[in-house]
């Protein structure tokens, strides 16, 4: 530090630097004309469909889906979801292999029952995500 003539200056801090109230002014009529200046901000419109800004933006809905699937997203989420249990992949990757000529037994043994548990499953979660959307209607 500087030291002048031996003693040490010490710096005082203004209080104006630090905070301006000049912000909280009460004011009663709108002037628009600051925004953007220090101790300003923004005007917001809640709940104002006329306002210049509600025009200009597209707003989403809040609307909440409590479904697990739609109509397009049925078929491949649910076999997603069933190929992620580790019993139904190992069944799947055994049924693939009984199409080879090593395979003790035929494909129809090994296909066919993993297709029954897989559309079982299928058709159970169907109806639970169909009387969930019921329930909400």
């Amino acid at each position: 530090m500087a030291t002048v003539s031996g003693r040490r200056r010490k710096r005082k801090i203004q209080l104006s630097k630090l905070f301006t109230l000049t912000g909280a002014k009460a004011c009663f009529k709108p002037d628009h004309s600051k925004i953007g200046r220090s101790g300003f901000s923004r005007v917001v419109f809640c709940n104002q469909p006329d306002s210049p800004e509600a025009e200009s933006r597209n707003y989403c809905d809040n609307y909440v889906r409590t479904t697990k699937y739609t109509l397009a997203t049925f078929l491949p989420k649910s076999l997603f979801e069933q190929f992620r249990r580790v019993a139904n992949f190992y069944f799947l990757v055994v049924g693939i292999l009984s199409f080879t000529p090593l395979a003790p037994y035929t494909a129809v043994s090994a296909i066919v029952p993993l297709t029954f548990v897989i559309l079982a499953t299928m058709f159970k979660e169907g109806v639970e995500d169909w009387r969930r959307k019921q329930q909400v209607l």
